[in-house]
């Protein structure tokens, strides 16, 4: 094909137990005129010849093969050879529903959008779970709009703390339809997550702020697995600390160099502050094999490093329900046994 509208970039690492059901979902995509761009990132099971297999069955399937590079590499790599006049991300162990694509591409051409967004399904073993979001109804950002969203990614503000749960609810790269133009004219990349803990956020944090619209389509067409117990996000991440300042330190100085408002700081902070949860988690996590003390002692080493005191001193409880208001006084006063513990019940409840 040699001019696809959709490019779908999707990175594979030893996925060959769910990559049937991934390319399937985009090969059977009612929109046709797409390209599948699989980057095997050094697979050791049957990935490869899965993508192989494909890459003969489908000319619109291309496949990229590299050296273990992770997977803000792969998606770069898909972007350099990417030729749509859009782009998607999926994860090889998610996938679409097949009217995805032409649902996306009508609207963005129909509403001439730099951005199209919509919303995913949590698939467990056992149960779906339709996730609402941060939204909850269609709606078009312009002008003032796409700042405020802009602003958001920096962090949350006002009532936008009432769930600080869901403060990166919109932010992942999957579920999202770009323009490669932009992305590729502002040099757009991802920083490897190993350096800066999330490369969603950053890469997105550059992308709203060279755009000028974006629509938020309520519908739920992505399915995002959660029973991978190899992905990610399942395991225990002994160095997010050190990973989140220097993502904090990304978008700071992205904030410098750009001359955003004050908003923009005040935000950040706010967002230093409620990383707090998941650098928490993450310490409380089974996997960490650390005594309950160790725990303990770590967090109140992350609550009084410099960074994260300094937006302490500054961080507002008003917005905060109850629990979170706890949490978070606690934090404040770098009272780890607190955090601790409020942590151990969130984890009953935060999947």
């Amino acid at each position: 094909m040699n001019n696809p509208l959709i490019s779908i970039v999707v990175p594979v690492y030893n996925a060959d137990k769910y990559l049937h059901q991934c390319v399937d979902s985009l090969i059977n995509q009612t929109f046709t005129n797409i390209e599948i761009i699989l980057v095997n990132d050094g697979s050791t099971d049957s990935s490869p010849a899965i993508c192989q297999r494909y890459a003969k069955k489908d000319n619109r399937v291309i496949v990229i093969n590299q050296k273990n590079g992770g997977l803000s590499h792969a998606r770069n790599l898909g972007n350099d050879v990417a030729r749509g006049k859009y782009l998607t991300y999926l994860d090889a162990d998610d996938w679409l529903n097949v009217n995805t694509c032409e649902l996306v591409y009508h609207l963005a051409e129909k509403k001439q959008m730099d951005l199209v967004m919509w919303q995913m399904i949590k698939e467990y073993e056992n149960k779906t779970i339709i996730v609402d979001g941060p939204f909850g109804k269609d709606i078009l950002f312009e002008d003032k709009e796409i700042k405020k969203l802009h602003l958001r990614i920096a962090g949350p503000i006002a009532d936008q703390m009432h769930k600080p749960q869901l403060i990166d609810s919109f932010l992942s790269a999957w579920g999202k339809l770009y323009r490669l133009d932009i992305i590729k004219e502002n040099d757009i990349k991802f920083v490897d997550t190993k350096i800066i803990g999330s490369e969603d956020i950053l890469f997105n944090f550059q992308y709203f702020g060279s755009i000028s619209n974006a629509y938020y389509l309520h519908k739920h067409l992505i399915h995002y697995r959660k029973d991978n117990l190899t992905s990610l996000t399942k395991t225990h991440g002994s160095t997010l600390f050190p990973r989140f300042l220097k993502l904090f330190s990304y978008l700071e100085n992205e904030i410098k160099e750009n001359n955003f408002s004050k908003d923009y700081q005040m935000a950040l902070n706010n967002r230093v502050c409620i990383s707090m949860m998941n650098i928490g988690l993450s310490e409380v996590s089974p996997r960490n094999k650390k005594s309950s003390w160790e725990k303990i002692k770590a967090l109140n080493l992350y609550l009084s490093e410099p960074r994260y005191s300094k937006s302490y001193k500054t961080l507002s409880l008003k917005y905060f329900p109850f629990h979170w208001k706890l949490f978070y006084l606690f934090c404040k006063l770098q009272f780890g046994t607190g955090v601790f513990w409020m942590l151990k019940g969130m984890r009953l409840f935060i999947k």
